[in-house]
């Protein structure tokens, strides 16, 4: 061991010390909520642009559309199909502590499908009639903080 670790600091010594303690660890706390609402994924869906797509029907006759549910937003928000075409939706949640669901409720289509934390579900049906369907996430108030979304289906 090296002599000078016997020694004991001046007062101004072990201030200093413990000040520079208390700065690291509270830049170190700032960092982690940093990085935790940058991993949660928290941002507002009111404002966003609109992001389309249009189904195209595979080989086995099915409209499969990718949508990503991020805190607090669909992507794409706008989805197009095909009526009396099954529609299978993969939803797949982006938030590392938020839950989420998919949510239409209308007489011609009613869909409510939870979304767990970075899991992905799929759901199924088949549109009968045309017409413009709006889709929300009826989880706490994230609907009104803008996660909200077209389904637009189409002859």
């Amino acid at each position: 061991m090296h002599p000078s670790a016997h020694r004991s600091k001046s007062p101004a010594g072990r201030l200093a010390a413990a000040w520079l303690t208390t700065a690291a660890a509270a830049a170190a706390a700032a960092a982690a909520a940093a990085a935790l609402l940058v991993l949660a994924g928290c941002s507002s869906g009111l404002n966003r642009p609109v992001t389309s797509v249009d189904a195209a029907v595979d080989s086995d006759g099915v409209q499969r559309v990718k949508i990503r549910l991020h805190s607090f937003y669909f992507e794409p928000n706008r989805v197009v199909v095909r009526v009396g075409k099954p529609v299978e939706l993969e939803l797949h949640n982006h938030s590392l502590l938020i839950p989420h669901n998919l949510t239409i409720a209308h007489e011609s289509i009613a869909v409510s499908k939870g979304v767990g934390r970075k899991r992905t579900h799929r759901v199924r049906f088949t549109p009968s009639k045309p017409g413009e369907y709006p889709f929300h996430c009826d989880v706490g108030s994230h609907s009104d903080k803008g996660m909200t979304g077209t389904l637009v289906v189409v002859p």
